[in-house]
């Protein structure tokens, strides 16, 4: 979600820090099985439907193009703060049963809301926090409705928090305005100064009344809900050590327990072996030997709902899923619903685009494991030799039907090609000084009974390309071997 460019403050790296390693947990075969789970950002911020999820904060920064939308649809902050949203995100058409019954159509295997964003508002039936979508707004428990419905189906639920983000998010140092008023702190957060607004290296850190609250709306989420994922944004690393523990020990339950929850987090917020670390629209440039997730959203720049939003083709988030899914890789696909608790038509069409493709082709993603190598082509020469902390990069190389990438079950090698292909197509990964041991007895497609013709020689396998196969979708090839 972090779209503004601002500076962080630096911070002692968590995995240098002494006394985590009680709390190591392996990565369940679950998540490694799942590969695909679809979030959600929907909130008060999906109201004005403005620039981004951002909108909250945004709104009171001159300059801005949501301070000057503010001005000119809602009047001035002095006279209409974001308080005044809440009465509005009413969410009369939202129903979580029709909500989760599309996710499974799109193939997800775990789904779930953001439970709270940085904008101070909880999504669910919250004693901690007054300013919750049960109290107010909708007057229904957010989370509860969406957590029963994706249990009902047999799904893994995750809920994501951003609310560290909450310090420092509106200028509560001006008491001009409503942010500023102690009256209504439990949704602004706590008076800071401006640096702390900036977002500036020397500003105060949090202090231990606002980090006992963000961790109390945490375990009530985790003892209401019981989440199988547990999702933080960044600027996790700016909450206080001991408070980061005590949410890892309370979500992890005891000993017995581990190896089945996950806790997604980001850069060097917890310590490898604590969790899975997350990619927000980036991911890795390599095979990785542990597990790792990327979120990317629906749309080409805002995670939340906004009036002009441009989607992304079905084909390119299903060709990104693949080549995260054969670099260990686990896919967050974040959708945008809108105020009123309708999916628009446009969303449900790429997600069902998505699912079936998965209906046809998801043997080669769900349960797979990584091959020797990931993939071969254009692209993966290209992009190994990008920084993975460049994130524009991977959105701006393309692919072509010369980019394969692998995964893996048992002996069956699939080879997934990211464009069209047509004519001849050369594995180039099963040549004899590549892949000695890699013998293929057979190749098929799934979901076809076309008879594929192919030769393998000290180059690679040769596949003759049936002339069925058409569109931008990746096609999938079927490799039995004769063992790996």
């Amino acid at each position: 979600m972090a779209l503004l460019p601002l500076p962080g403050r630096a911070q002692q790296p968590a995995n240098t820090l002494p006394g985590w390693e009680q709390w190591n947990s392996p990565v369940p075969a679950w998540l490694q099985d799942a590969k695909f789970g679809i979030y959600f950002h929907w909130g008060v911020y999906t109201v004005p439907a403005y620039n981004s999820e951002w909108y909250s904060r945004s709104m009171y920064v001159p300059g801005t193009g949501p301070y000057r939308h503010q001005d000119s649809v809602y009047g001035p902050r002095t006279q209409f703060g974001y308080k005044e949203f809440i009465p509005m995100f009413q969410a009369p058409r939202f129903n979580a049963d029709e909500w989760v019954d599309l996710f499974v159509r799109a193939g997800a295997r775990f789904a779930g809301p953001v439970a709270e964003h940085a904008d101070g508002f909880s999504m669910w039936d919250s004693r901690v926090n007054p300013w919750n979508a049960k109290n107010m707004g909708p007057k229904r428990d957010i989370v509860g409705l969406m957590e029963k419905a994706v249990r009902k189906r047999q799904l893994k639920f995750i809920t994501t928090f951003h609310h560290q983000w909450l310090w420092g998010w509106y200028p509560t140092f001006d008491s001009s305005l409503d942010a500023g008023n102690p009256k209504y702190a439990a949704l602004y957060g706590p008076r800071v100064s401006t640096a702390a607004w900036q977002q500036k290296d020397s500003a105060e850190r949090p202090n231990d009344a606002f980090c006992a609250t963000w961790l109390a709306k945490v375990q009530e989420v985790v003892g209401k809900y019981h989440p199988d994922l547990l999702y933080f944004d960044s600027r996790l690393g700016h909450i206080g050590e001991s408070y980061r523990k005590q949410v890892v020990q309370t979500f992890q339950g005891s000993a017995k327990d581990r190896g089945k929850k996950v806790i997604l987090y980001k850069g060097k917020d917890l310590p490898e072996g604590i969790g899975v670390r997350t990619y927000e629209k980036s991911r890795m440039n390599r095979m990785n030997e542990t597990t790792w997730l990327t979120e990317e959203p629906i749309s080409t720049y805002s995670w939340s709902y906004t009036q002009d939003m441009v989607l992304r083709p079905a084909e390119d988030i299903v060709k990104g899923m693949v080549d995260i899914v054969s670099k260990n890789g686990v896919y967050l696909l974040n959708i945008c619903p809108k105020a009123d608790g309708t999916i628009p038509q446009e969303q449900q069409a790429i997600l069902l685009a998505i699912g079936g493709w998965l209906k046809k082709y998801g043997e080669a993603v769900y349960g797979t494991r990584t091959w020797h190598t990931y993939g071969e082509g254009p692209r993966k020469d290209g992009e190994e030799k990008v920084d993975p902390a460049d994130r524009k990069k991977y959105h701006t190389l393309k692919f072509t039907a010369e980019d394969i990438r692998y995964t893996r079950k048992g002996n069956v090698v699939y080879a997934i090609s990211l464009g069209r292909p047509s004519g001849t197509l050369l594995l180039r990964s099963f040549k004899g000084d590549a892949t000695p041991q890699t013998k293929v007895s057979r190749v098929t497609m799934p979901g076809s009974s076309a008879k594929i013709k192919w030769t393998q020689t000290a180059e690679g396998v040769s596949i003759e390309v049936p002339a069925g196969v058409t569109g931008e979708m990746p096609a999938v090839f079927k490799m039995e071997t004769k063992g790996i």
